[in-house]
C-alpha cells in the first residue's frame, strides 16, 4: 500500500528517547561553555511531551512563563497582529528553541518567538517552567550572558530578514520562503525537495504576507513550468536551481 505524503510529513507516533533528548540539549548554542552541572540541571529539568499534529503548546499550565526545545517534529509560532488576526511567523523545526513570560508577573515580557505555538507535526518537545530556568541561569554567569546573547541576536536577525524580505515583489517572496523551509527539516528518500512538513497555501500566504489567491497563482504557474509540485498541504521543489533564480534574495 503506497504511503501518501501527507501519513509520511505526519507520523502517528513520534517518540523522544533519552539518547535524542541528550543529544538536542548538549548541541544547544549558549550552553557551549556551560559547566556539566549546569547541562545536568538543564537535561532534569526539562520534560519531554509528545504532541500530535495541531496541539497548542499552551503556557497556561506554566504561569511564570515557559523554555521549550522542539526535539522532534515542527512546531508553528502565530503572531498576532490585530484583532483576532494572526499569522505564521516561523516554523520550529528539532534543536530550536523558544522562551515566553508573564509580563504581569515579571515585568517585562520576554519573548524569543510570540504570540502563540501549535504543534504543526507530531512532535516530541521539550518543556520548563521559566521558575526554573531562572536559577540556573543565576547560578551560571557564562550560561546566563550566552543565553541572552543568543536570544537577542536571534530576534535582530529575524527582524532584519522581516523587513527585507517585505520590501520585495511577490513571486521572489515565495521563492525565498520555499527555500528557506525546505532547509529547515530532514530529506525525505525518494522525495528530494520535498518541504519537510505539512503546510498549506494558506499557511505560505501568512508566512510571506500574501493573499491566498495570490501564492494559488503562483504556484499554478510554477507547477505549469515543472519548477514545483504540490498538493494537500504539502510542497515539493522540483528544480531548486530554478526556484533560487527567481527569489533574487540571497543576500538576505
Amino acid at each position: 500500500m503506497a504511503v501518501s505524503v501527507h501519513s509520511m510529513l505526519n507520523p502517528d507516533v513520534c517518540t523522544c528517547s533519552p539518547d535524542l533528548r541528550r543529544a538536542v540539549i548538549d548541541k544547544l548554542g549558549f550552553l557551549k561553555n556551560a559547566s556539566e552541572n549546569s547541562r545536568e540541571l538543564l537535561r532534569q529539568g526539562l520534560r519531554s511531551e509528545g504532541l500530535v499534529e495541531g496541539r497548542e503548546i499552551s503556557p497556561l499550565r506554566y504561569s511564570s512563563g515557559m523554555f521549550g526545545v522542539v526535539a522532534r517534529g515542527a512546531v508553528k509560532v502565530y503572531r498576532f497582529v490585530g484583532d483576532d488576526e494572526i499569522v505564521i511567523f516561523d516554523v520550529l523545526g528539532p534543536g530550536d528553541w523558544f522562551l515566553y513570560g508573564d509580563s504581569v508577573r515579571d515585568g517585562p515580557r520576554l519573548y524569543l518567538y510570540p504570540d502563540q505555538l501549535t504543534t504543526l507535526t507530531t512532535s516530541c518537545v521539550l518543556t520548563m517552567d521559566r521558575g526554573r530556568l531562572d536559577p540556573l541561569l543565576k547560578a551560571d554567569p557564562v550560561v546566563m550572558a550566552a543565553f541572552f546573547e543568543a536570544m537577542s541576536d536571534r530576534l535582530a536577525r529575524s527582524n532584519e530578514r522581516f523587513v527585507r524580505f517585505m520590501a520585495f515583489p511577490a513571486d521572489h517572496r515565495l521563492a525565498y520562503l520555499l527555500g528557506i523551509l525546505l532547509g529547515k527539516g530532514p530529506s525525505r528518500i525518494g522525495h528530494p525537495g520535498l518541504i519537510p512538513f505539512n503546510l498549506t497555501r494558506k499557511d505560505l500566504a501568512s508566512m510571506a504576507g500574501l493573499t491566498l489567491e495570490t501564492v494559488s497563482r503562483i504556484l499554478t504557474t510554477w507547477e505549469d513550468e515543472g519548477v514545483v509540485r504540490s498538493g494537500r498541504g504539502w510542497v515539493q521543489i522540483v528544480k531548486l536551481e530554478e526556484l533560487n533564480r527567481r527569489s533574487y534574495l540571497t543576500e538576505v
